[in-house]
């Protein structure tokens, strides 16, 4: 896994931003196929993200709260919804829009939830505009979001048993043609 973050970072350093939006958005993806084969790719995708990053995108309340508002207070949770700066299911549409469409406007896609679109911006420390949303367009450094997915990677790679540290080994890896190897 570090190979995939190793190389989102390098993408990050060399400003070779969509490199880095699209493998960015691919990890959850390859994380939830670990750990959870039985859901479908885009509920995997959205509870991994909401497991592992969701805390840095969402209102001040707790998960915990919010669950609680979900079960006791419908109508509260969704006006509390409604203050999510990003969800897993949005993050998923971006997913697929961004990887399949080469889009950032979510707004017609199954999974989308509370954003219409995700803005991108190039990292700028005189201007921090992470986390604004303006007419439910959510802005996003490049940096700062790809750090926070490599951050739920560490603390995902913290909750595998060995089976799935096992797995690991399978991911794709590029080789040198002197280190090729046939399977």
């Amino acid at each position: 896994m570090e190979h995939l973050t190793d190389a989102i970072k390098s993408s990050l350093e060399s400003k070779n931003w969509f490199s880095a939006i699209a493998l960015t958005l691919t990890i959850p993806d390859i994380c939830a196929k670990i750990t959870d084969g039985n859901k479908s790719s885009g509920e995997k995708y959205a509870d991994w993200f909401n497991d592992f990053v969701g805390a840095k995108y969402i209102t001040n309340y707790t998960q915990e709260r919010l669950d609680f508002f979900k079960e006791k207070a419908p109508d509260v949770y969704e006006e509390l919804k409604h203050q999510t700066k990003l969800s897993g299911n949005d993050c998923y549409a971006l997913r697929c829009a961004f990887l399949h469409e080469g889009e950032s406007e979510i707004l017609n896609q199954r999974a989308q939830e509370i954003l219409d679109e995700i803005q991108f911006v190039e990292p700028n420390s005189q201007l921090i505009v992470h986390g604004t949303i303006i007419n439910k367009k959510l802005i996003l450094h490049i940096d700062t979001f790809a750090n926070d997915i490599i951050e739920g990677v560490r603390q995902w790679k913290s909750t595998l048993n060995a089976d799935q540290i096992a797995s690991l080994d399978k991911l794709a890896k590029v080789k040198t043609v002197f280190n090729f190897e046939k399977k």
